[in-house]
């Protein structure tokens, strides 16, 4: 190993399709040659470069292997002298594996295979993957039957510069992480090429993650994701770190829009980590241990011939004097500022509702660009709900169309978004107004009907086939009443839908959705769900914070009011809350009961206190209020199982497919709400 002092590094982050072999390659090898441009002579690419991420069951399929050696050979060819770190499944011994594989100059050095699978939550990869087995070093023969290359723990020797070693996304998660042992083996840079999905608050966890092993490691640690949306619920925000020593050297722009390839690069000096590790006692020690076997030995090295040495000289420290600023503001998403998307920073006090809606809005685009469909169509009844997923789709456009004045942006939406309301004589002239003026913020195409004729036909057709007339004073017969409506309106947009050729979008949120407060093939019907994994309360939150950051003005109109479905009679002034609970309340069951896995009982100890006043001291109508949200969660679960696709940006989610498993037919914790019960029953010391 000689001593290369210096090393140009560069990490790429892609907007990549699912099985889209000829665009997924392009995009690689504009990433290559930007690389190649700034100088670098290392690329990390992210997880699952070339197929795209999620593949779903498509991965097993033979052509999915083949395709994608296929085209790693291409891109081993497009590398030229620079190092590159692709990412693609293989199979061996019948089985297949997450892997990356490192190529230059036409050949491929050598294959690193991931060794702990993310499994749990959204995550499956047990249902495709084998994780690899610590210490196993193989020679592997590719589809091609071309000359065999090593294929395990590797560690990839650059010439006389220095040495670099690769974990896969969620094994830099691990406490026992395999990057440590390449580091002890004498790894300087360690690469994390991941598949990491958002979620809100996401990120500040990656960015200390990649302090931290920076230190502790005393490396080169290079970070990097995909971006974008993989078209069912998964949104990547495209982060990308390099960190050394414990701090973030480079940090990537999130959320990028306006291309599909984004790269940061630095030229980083090695000297001073290598003295780290010569003056830790500690370390050495670890380097005694490996040699002597521990953790499965040291990682077979692949030999790179080459000079990798940087043409361009590193940033010069700032004396120790001299301590970094904390920024108040979010760095990689000040692009969004810089081009004037945001007036002004971007404050760590908002971040959240920064996030969230860039998340919702790049899941938005890269549905309609990646199906290839025409547009949005949306029921806009005036409330919360469907009021934040018209807002969402105008700064979808706005984001894909930074440049353009408000005329022509609106013109761009109106082509592309068409909404409805439909009103009946349960509705209010409110939310008729509040539709308009929420279409108008929008640009949108807005459509205004009235549907109680609709609604008046099939009740009178369903009520004389019963041989009754139904009544709003029975549960049973109002909720049928009720139905009709959504079920009518539905109907109707959906014929709007099909004929401007859009793809519907359901309204249904999180908060309803657990506790089953939706009509099936009513307001439930769409194609594509954006907010269905968003609390009402964030709702509520994100609606003032979007009215105040945007100037939507239609939005006080539609928080003037309390969240009504306005599906009775006006003279009965439903409330959502009244047919619920509050959604304060109702969102903190939810947390406690499916994040955080409490049973009833638990969850009255716990939040107690929180709510003992909102409640005026009666534990018991708190103790109703969590054995209603159960009753009603266990009893939803089969409405979950249908509802559309949804965009993933919570830590936890309610989807069946992917987050929330839960038995449709089951005991509904009828003896753990009588534990619940007894405990409130109980006199408070």
């Amino acid at each position: 190993m000689g001593w290369g002092e210096q090393i140009h590094i560069a990490a790429a982050t892609l907007n990549q399709t699912v099985g889209d072999w000829s665009g997924n390659l392009a995009r690689i090898e504009r990433a290559i040659n930007e690389a190649r441009r700034r100088g670098a002579r290392v690329l990390v690419l992210p997880e699952m470069t070339i197929p795209g991420y999620n593949m779903g069951d498509r991965l097993l399929r033979r052509g999915t292997l083949q395709r994608s050696w296929s085209v790693l050979q291409r891109v081993a060819e497009a590398a030229g002298e620079l190092v590159v770190c692709a990412g693609l499944p293989v199979r061996y011994e019948g089985v297949v594996y997450n892997a990356m594989a490192v190529v230059s100059g036409g050949t491929i050095h050598g294959v690193v295979c991931k060794e702990n699978l993310a499994t749990g939550d959204v995550e499956y990869e047990s249902r495709w993957y084998q994780p690899w087995q610590a210490g196993r070093v193989v020679d592997f023969v590719g589809p091609d039957g071309g000359a065999p290359v090593p294929m395990g723990n590797l560690i990839f020797e650059l010439g006389q510069t220095t040495t670099l070693a690769l974990e896969i996304c969620e094994d830099g998660w691990m406490g026992l992480r395999p990057g440590s042992r390449y580091a002890v083996a004498g790894a300087e840079i360690l690469a994390n090429p991941s598949a990491s999905w958002f979620a809100v608050g996401k990120h500040a966890v990656r960015r200390r993650m990649c302090e931290q092993i920076s230190l502790e490691d005393h490396c080169v640690y290079v970070y990097t994701s995909l971006a974008g949306c993989d078209a069912t619920r998964l949104v990547f925000d495209g982060t990308a770190f390099i960190t050394c020593e414990g701090a973030v050297i480079r940090e990537a722009d999130r959320f990028v829009f306006d291309d599909d390839v984004h790269i940061v690069d630095v030229v980083q000096d090695l000297g001073e980590l290598r003295q780290r590790r010569m003056e830790s006692g500690s370390w050495r020690q670890q380097v005694r241990a490996l040699s002597a076997g521990a953790h499965g030995g040291a990682p077979h090295r692949v030999r790179i011939e080459g000079d990798f040495e940087a043409t361009a000289s590193a940033d010069a420290s700032a004396p120790y004097w001299i301590r970094k600023q904390e920024s108040s503001v979010d760095p990689s998403l000040e692009h969004f500022v810089r081009a004037g998307l945001f007036d002004g920073p971007i404050t760590f006090e908002e971040l959240s509702h920064v996030e969230l809606e860039l998340a919702l809005c790049l899941g938005l685009r890269d549905y309609l660009s990646k199906t290839g469909v025409g547009g949005y169509c949306l029921a806009l009844s005036g409330g919360r709900d469907s009021a934040m997923v018209a807002l969402l789709v105008r700064r979808m456009f706005r984001y894909d169309n930074p440049t353009l004045d408000a005329k022509a942006l609106d013109d761009a939406v109106r082509q592309r978004f068409v909404c409805a309301y439909m009103a009946t004589r349960n509705s209010s002239q409110h939310t008729r107004d509040a539709a308009r003026s929420i279409a108008e913020d929008c640009g949108a195409e807005f459509m205004d009907g009235d549907i109680d004729d609709v609604v008046g036909a099939v009740s009178g057709v369903g009520q004389a086939m019963l041989g009754k007339t139904l009544s709003w004073e029975i549960p049973a017969e109002d909720i049928a009443l009720q139905n009709v409506q959504a079920r009518a309106r539905s109907a109707i947009i959906w014929m709007i839908a099909n004929v401007r050729g859009r793809v519907l979008l359901a309204t249904s949120n999180k908060s309803e959705a657990a506790v089953g407060y939706a009509t099936m093939d009513g307001d439930t019907s769409g194609g594509l769900s954006p907010i269905a994994d968003v609390p009402k309360s964030l709702i509520q939150l994100w609606l003032a914070w979007a009215c105040q950051r945007h100037g939507f003005d239609g939005v006080s109109h539609v928080l003037s009011a309390p969240a009504s479905a306005e599906l009775r009679p006006q003279e009965k002034a439903q409330t959502d809350e009244d047919d619920l609970m509050p959604f304060e309340v109702l969102d903190q069951l939810m947390d406690h009961f499916v994040q955080k896995a409490m049973d009833p009982r638990e969850i009255f100890a716990r939040l107690w206190p929180t709510f003992k006043a909102r409640y005026g001291g009666d534990r018991i109508a708190f103790a109703d209020h969590i054995a209603r949200f159960v009753r009603m969660l266990c009893r939803a679960q089969w409405k979950r199982e249908r509802f559309a696709i949804s965009f993933r940006v919570m830590p936890f989610d309610l989807d069946p497919k992917g987050g929330f498993r839960f038995p449709p037919v089951q005991s509904g914790f009828r003896d753990e709400l009588e534990e619940m019960y007894a405990l409130a029953r109980q006199t408070e010391a």
